[in-house]
């Protein structure tokens, strides 16, 4: 196993701000939802916080939603300076390894019409006429008939692939809201041993891709995030420092003596 980098936080001991604005990070890895933003609002501190890292912040999240070209629009919209190549996002990935692997073969795509538009575009022949692959993102549409559709196409043989298994995140009201995980739950009370392919936190395909982005080395990345099941159990497996933060709190107090 590789040994695990110094966290950067031991529970109930406050996190000291100099230590994430240090220059020892090649690349700050942060969540999205919770962390950064809440729905369409930034969260205190944060647009300041981004200025300060600057090109070393990375964006690691289970958003199975948007496009990065999508994402990347809103978040500039809020006034964070972050590049559409910083986005790094389940559901995106998720249709382009798919794109990558089996170009020309069917997938049967349950997602927002932005992660179709993306599918299309990177050559994806989004069918539910025998498919090989069921992608599973977080659909707002979802509903009964889409369920057994699903159900169908996985009773005929279609492998599953799951954008990621949160099943909700929190609101700013503090209210969940439904994720992806919320879908599979769905499916697994009917099929409960169905089999499936996270491409999501916490597997590491997502960290390796913004590692690999940024040219930077496991022991010389932080993940920041409001989830130890999966933003913090995706870091420690492999070997990278973790700071846990409050939801919906804003990422202010980690500025410290940084000026924006």
């Amino acid at each position: 196993m590789p040994q695990r980098a110094p966290t950067l936080a031991a529970e109930n001991r406050p996190f000291r701000s100099p230590d994430v604005m240090a220059p020892h990070w090649q690349a700050i890895l942060c969540d999205l939802d919770g962390c950064l933003i809440s729905g369409e609002v930034a969260l205190p501190g944060v647009p300041a916080f981004c200025r300060s890292i600057g090109e070393r912040l990375w964006i690691v999240s289970n958003n199975s939603t948007d496009s990065p070209a999508s994402l990347g629009v809103r978040l500039r919209d809020l006034g964070l300076p972050i590049t559409d190549e910083r986005l790094i996002l389940a559901g995106a990935e998720a249709v382009r390894a798919l794109s990558q692997r089996a170009p020309a073969a069917p997938v049967a795509l349950f997602a927002s019409q932005t992660l179709v538009a993306y599918a299309e575009r990177l050559g994806l022949d989004v069918s539910e006429q025998e498919p090989g692959t069921v992608l599973l993102c977080r659909d707002v549409g979802f509903d009964y008939a889409a369920l057994r559709r699903i159900l169908g196409l996985l009773e005929a043989g279609a492998e599953l692939v799951v954008a990621n298994p949160d099943v909700s995140h929190p609101s700013l009201a503090g209210t969940p809201v439904p994720e992806t995980g919320a879908l599979l739950a769905a499916i697994r009370s009917i099929r409960p041993r169905q089999r499936f392919h996270v491409i999501g936190k916490p597997e590491p395909h997502l960290f390796a891709i913004a590692m690999e982005r940024a040219g930077a080395t496991a022991d010389r990345t932080v993940m920041i995030g409001d989830n130890e099941a999966t933003d913090g159990a995706g870091a420690d497996a492999l070997g990278m420092a973790f700071l846990r933060v409050e939801p919906n709190l804003g990422l202010g107090h980690l500025l410290g003596d940084a000026t924006c």
